[in-house]
């Protein structure tokens, strides 16, 4: 199968994005169905750090390969462009005046793994597609 050219990409770049977004609001949820937080739990905070990471897990593992075959050496570009509707949604609300420090430390892990797993795990999908470098 040919590479998509150009603008097949730059059609597709939208719709990247959208889906990015999307996809991470319900592999958000599908973990908080996956891992439901008892209320006065001890467990809580760390219950959380997992949902988080497991959402980031989860959409990485759906979207570094695609994004690899797709855009080849722009992967990892549009990969960080995904990232960017997501973070400009949490980061006011978590940056808001008021907000407990566990509350900002857990929303700041949570959008730390999404970006490092997307990002890295489309690095990682772009360079298996190179092949084995030779050294």
């Amino acid at each position: 199968m040919p590479a998509p050219s150009p603008l097949q990409q730059a059609a597709a770049l939208p719709l990247a994005l959208l889906a990015g977004f999307i996809g991470y609001g319900q592999v958000l949820e599908l973990a908080r169905w996956l891992m439901p937080v008892t209320p006065a739990s001890p467990l809580t905070p760390a219950i959380l750090m997992s949902q988080g990471f497991l959402a980031a897990t989860l959409l990485a593992a759906l979207a570094c390969y695609p994004l690899a075959r797709l855009y080849g050496k722009r992967a990892v570009a549009v990969a960080g462009l995904m990232t960017l509707p997501v973070l400009a949604m949490r980061v006011p609300g978590s940056l808001a005046p008021g907000q407990h420090a566990l509350a900002i430390f857990l929303s700041a892990w949570e959008m730390l793994s999404f970006v490092v797993l997307l990002v890295g795990g489309t690095w990682l999908a772009q360079r298996a597609r190179k092949g084995p470098s030779v050294a």
